[in-house]
């Protein structure tokens, strides 16, 4: 009984270490990129892949961020494996400008509080999806918040300014302006918890008010809460 439980452990380990083969895939590019998906799709057919720690999420991650680079041969001998580090060292030698080109370093501009909802500093106002500095008037900033909408500011970031908050939703993750015009702004509103996108808003204030566009589910028949619809950029 007690070999029989050993063996039985034994096996186990051995299924998950060879189950979990595409992990060691992943890193050896001489194995083609559709292989290793393979493998890692196999091996998820043997368990359930949706509780936190099992590597599906990991995976997919892994799958999109490659699986462009590799189209559609799969081929990974001809990618250099230090193609990032290459490319910045590359971008820092022939762009020189660092924290050390700004008289005081980085300063925190913010915005820092809500002050109607916590009253106080909170880290938890949104991350910043995107943002849009005016190339001729660097104290008009605009930046978009995962959820916490459209912010402005005309003064370089001393003072802030939420303007979404009206609106279907409140998470903005891309933003654009007229070249010729920094107060004709798109931005898209999207359900922050699903990315659903629930259509483009203009302003021609500066951002001050918003019009939802043409661009919207009701007109081209999908977004909004019930289809899975996301927008990731908007461009003049």
């Amino acid at each position: 009984m007690i070999k029989f439980s050993i063996l039985c452990i034994a096996g186990l380990f051995l299924f998950k270490s060879y189950g979990q083969e595409y992990k060691q895939l992943m890193n050896d590019n001489s194995v083609n990129f559709y292989k290793v998906c393979e493998s890692a799709e196999t091996y998820f057919e043997t368990i359930d892949k949706h509780p936190k720690g099992s590597g599906w999420k990991g995976y997919q991650r892994w799958k999109n961020a490659n699986e462009y680079k590799y189209f559609p041969s799969g081929d990974r001998t001809s990618e250099d494996p230090f193609f990032v580090i290459n490319a910045y060292q590359n971008f820092v030698a022939n762009n020189p400008r660092s924290k050390s080109s700004f008289n005081n370093g980085w300063n925190e501009l913010g915005p820092r509080f809500i002050d109607s909802i916590t009253g106080h500093y909170s880290a938890g106002l949104g991350r910043i999806e995107d943002f849009y500095v005016d190339p001729n008037n660097d104290n008009r900033i605009y930046l978009g918040s995962r959820s916490g909408g459209f912010w402005k500011t005309i003064d370089g970031g001393n003072n802030w300014e939420v303007t979404t908050d009206f609106l279907f939703s409140t998470g903005v993750n891309t933003i654009t302006a007229s070249p010729t015009n920094p107060d004709s702004v798109l931005i898209n509103i999207r359900n922050a918890n699903n990315g659903y996108s629930n259509g483009i808003y203009r302003s021609t204030d500066g951002g001050d008010t918003w019009v939802l566009s043409n661009f919207n589910p009701s007109n081209v028949g999908f977004g909004g809460l019930g289809d899975n619809f996301k927008i990731y950029k908007i461009a003049y």
